[in-house]
Order: C-alpha cells, then structure tokens, then sequence
C-alpha cells in the first residue's frame, strides 16, 4: 500500500529549522572570529563578507529544513527567522557577559541587510524544494 505524501510529511518542521539555524550561526561566528584574530580593523571586511554569506549559507539551510514538507517556503522562511533569532540572542547575552561589547555595532546596517539575507536565503532553499516537487 503506498502512502499519499501530501497527508504524512510535516506540514512544518520543529528541530530542523533550529539545528540548520545553528550551523549557519555557528560557521558566520567563526568566520567573523577569524577575521577579527586576522585583522587591525575587520568590520569593513565583515560588511562586505556577511552578508553575503548569510545568503549563501542560508539557501542550503533553508533546503534541508524544507526538504520532505508540504510547506517547503514556510519552512525555510523559518529557519531564516531562527538565524535571526539566535543572532539576537547571542548579542543580547554578550552584551551582558563582556565588559567591553559594543551593543552597537551589532546593529550596523551591514549586519541589518544580513539578517533580511538569512530570510530571503532560507526562502529560496524552500522555493528550490518546492520547484523540486512542482515538477
């Protein structure tokens, strides 16, 4: 007996929207971490690298995460908003556990285009899926 697809695949995901969040954020942190070991000044380098990359890296995030739903742009939607989400976080955290953060430049609008980025990456991801079961 087959099973219809449309009725047993997630419609959205819970974890997988999170864990692809996670490593997106995990591999951005240790890139901007290498370019401020690296560097006298990185954060013009950072404005133009980031953002980018949180594209980049979001797209294939954003295609796991949808992969096997129903709701493929949903879900990639989502795991965007959770790199947002985590990125806020993590901000808010260093900013009460480091003596010396600059709050501000966490809010540089390089970083505010990076964040719109995670979005539109995960949403292409999803779109991909969904071109995928179109056809």
């Amino acid at each position: 007996m087959a099973s219809n697809t449309a009725t047993t695949a997630p419609r959205l995901r819970r974890g997988r929207p999170l864990i692809a969040a996670v490593a997106v954020e995990i591999v951005l942190i240790a890139i901007t971490i290498a370019l401020f070991a690296s560097m006298p000044d990185p954060n013009p380098v950072l404005d133009m690298v980031i953002p980018p990359l949180a594209l980049l890296l979001f797209i294939p995030a954003g295609y796991w995460t949808a992969n096997g739903t129903t709701a493929p742009v949903l879900n990639g939607f989502v795991a965007g908003l959770w790199g947002i989400v985590l990125y806020v976080a993590l901000t808010l955290i260093a900013n009460g556990a480091v003596a010396d953060f600059d709050l501000e430049s966490s809010v540089r609008p390089a970083y505010l285009l990076a964040h719109g980025l995670k979005v539109v990456g995960g949403v292409i991801g999803g779109w991909l899926v969904a071109r995928k079961l179109a056809d």
